[in-house]
């Protein structure tokens, strides 16, 4: 007698279930759907989570494909072939997703894989289908959250912005034109995305800790003296501490804190020099620069753009960073970026 006879009939005494049994079982009784299908999609068996599934039950299911029941919607079809067309020539798929109608017209959001399997001798196709319904849900509730969050995010800046322009009208609309300066200098620096719009949003906010400055220093129309200089120096380290606490504003913080720190060290309030001072923090502090030559001043002239990059390329590696001045200078060179009003 054979090892493999001898263990199913040592199976069958014991009350074991045999091996055909045991498939049946784990088919059957599998959580996700299960179901076999011939290469043009003709169902061919299906277990009870697939019935579930579709709505269908299996007598309805076998010998129709997903086009006579309308299980799949249209414009998802051309998708449905192209699977059925590598099946056909026995390559896997998935796992891809698909959103099904069921018998009662409802839809249910699936992740399909299949593979090209031989049933006596004959190709047929073997498809996983798992509800992902629930999950999808989830997915969207959490984008919708941080879509909600980050138009929070935004209006928190703006309003934030539009505070400190109304404490120093010389500066009104200073922090948008840097930022949108900042901006165009990271992207043409090649920064990532997140890095891009970190320094975008440190621009709008930088000045920030003016609101703790008297209104009279800030709209004073001659030169400020050495003791309403040192105020005027606080507020970097006065928009940091106002946003050091603030979830997901860390990075912001630092970069406003710095955003008066020159290469050679001769800034404030930190003294830093060199790569001590962020990447993200050279870039505003050439577009701040900038900014400022260009506009009018109670004290002074605006300069002239050509006058201004003059300046900041006299002044790169020794007040102003080096790649960030020679991309500024580029900008407006090949004439990409026009500061706004």
């Amino acid at each position: 007698m054979g090892s493999w006879e001898h263990n199913a009939r040592e199976q069958k005494a014991e009350g074991r279930p045999e091996s055909d049994d045991l498939l049946k079982v784990l088919f059957e009784d599998a959580p996700d759907a299960y179901y076999l299908s011939d290469t043009k999609g003709r169902f061919i068996d299906g277990n009870r989570a697939a019935e579930a599934l579709v709505g269908y039950r299996r007598g309805e299911l076998i010998g129709k494909s997903f086009v006579d029941l309308n299980i799949i919607p249209g414009d998802q079809i051309i998708k449905s072939l192209k699977l059925l067309a590598l099946n056909a020539v026995r390559l896997p798929t998935g796992p891809d997703e698909f959103t099904l109608r069921r018998k009662d017209g409802s839809r249910v959001s699936v992740e399909i894989l299949t593979r090209s399997v031989k049933v006596k001798g004959k190709m047929v196709v073997l498809g996983i289908a798992r509800d992902i319904t629930e999950r999808k849900k989830s997915q969207e509730l959490l984008e919708e959250n941080i879509r909600k969050l980050i138009n929070s995010r935004e209006a928190v800046i703006q309003a934030i912005a539009s505070i400190v322009e109304m404490r120093d009208p010389y500066t009104a609309g200073h922090q948008r034109r840097v930022s949108d300066l900042a901006r165009a200098i990271a992207v043409e620096m090649k920064f990532s995305p997140d890095q891009v719009d970190t320094i975008r949003v440190a621009g709008l906010i930088h000045d920030l800790g003016k609101i703790a400055v008297p209104a009279e220093i800030l709209s004073k129309p001659g030169r400020l003296d050495e003791a309403e200089l040192q105020l005027v120096r606080e507020h970097p380290a006065t928009g940091y501490n106002i946003l050091k606490s603030i979830d997901m504003m860390e990075k912001v913080a630092r970069i406003v804190y710095q955003h008066h720190e020159r290469m050679d060290g001769s800034g404030y309030p930190l003294g830093l020099a060199g790569r001590e001072i962020l990447p993200e923090t050279r870039i505003l502090s050439v577009a701040e620069a900038v900014e400022a030559m260009l506009s009018h001043r109670p004290y002074r002239q605006a300069l002239t753009l050509k006058k201004t990059l003059e300046e900041i390329t006299r002044q790169k590696g020794i007040l102003y960073d080096t790649p960030a001045v020679a991309a500024c200078v580029t900008l407006f060179n090949k004439k990409e970026f026009k500061l706004g009003s």
